[in-house]
């Protein structure tokens, strides 16, 4: 028989990667208290770990029990931002959909089944709890399996909102989606063909700057 190995149902890393995503996407900084609860971890091993953190100039301390991304972290957050070749165009493609529909656009990273926002726009204000760098939850359009069989575009709503969802390059690690709240739903498909067209247009750039590369 051989050996058993025994997995902890979170390890350090998945531990570490938690205090960096909410110290990276909070507005203010954040309680110890807070931290222990995202990452699920004791608030001694939480304090540990935020230490190492700030070692290493990933997060600061601008007071007692309190805690803030630091200027490591910052500075790898910019640097992701300022290789993105698509970080200019997405920002124009998103601002156009977004005046154009009336509604929450936003750029999405899929791999491995997961989708990230990395970016989006949302000039009328709405009232919806989405940020750069929320996952968001599964669905079929950037699941592990998804082919070319999954509609071009695809909604899913919740309780309060709804979600177009259309994919910008044929390998599908890109996405455009709009989001919008729930009482505002279109009601013809003017807002999906201009995602579409605007989804294209985001791929056909990408393939550009490829060839260019």
């Amino acid at each position: 028989m051989g050996d058993v190995v025994n997995t902890p149902a979170r390890t350090v890393a998945d531990k570490v990667m938690a205090l960096v995503r909410a110290l990276g996407t909070a507005e203010e900084p954040l309680r110890l208290s807070t931290l222990s609860e995202v990452s699920g971890t004791a608030k001694a091993t939480t304090r540990r770990l935020l230490l190492d953190l700030c070692a290493q100039g990933y997060a600061r301390s601008p007071g007692r029990g309190l805690y803030e991304a630091g200027p490591g972290l910052q500075g790898l957050a910019a640097a992701v931002v300022c290789n993105d070749p698509l970080g200019t165009v997405s920002a124009e493609t998103l601002g156009a959909l977004a005046r154009a529909t009336g509604h929450v656009a936003a750029r999405i990273a899929v791999a491995d089944g997961r989708a990230v926002v990395l970016d989006l726009e949302n000039p009328q204000r709405l009232p919806i709890p989405l940020r750069v760098g929320d996952e968001l939850p599964e669905h079929d359009l950037w699941s592990a399996t998804a082919s070319d069989a999954v509609e071009p575009v695809a909604e899913y709503p919740t309780a309060s909102t709804w979600m177009l969802a259309a994919a910008a390059d044929h390998r599908r690690t890109t996405h455009l989606v709009l989001v919008g709240l729930a009482f505002l739903r279109p009601q013809d498909d003017t807002a999906a063909r201009l995602l579409v067209d605007h989804a294209r247009s985001l791929g056909d750039s990408a393939e550009s700057l490829r060839d260019v590369g």
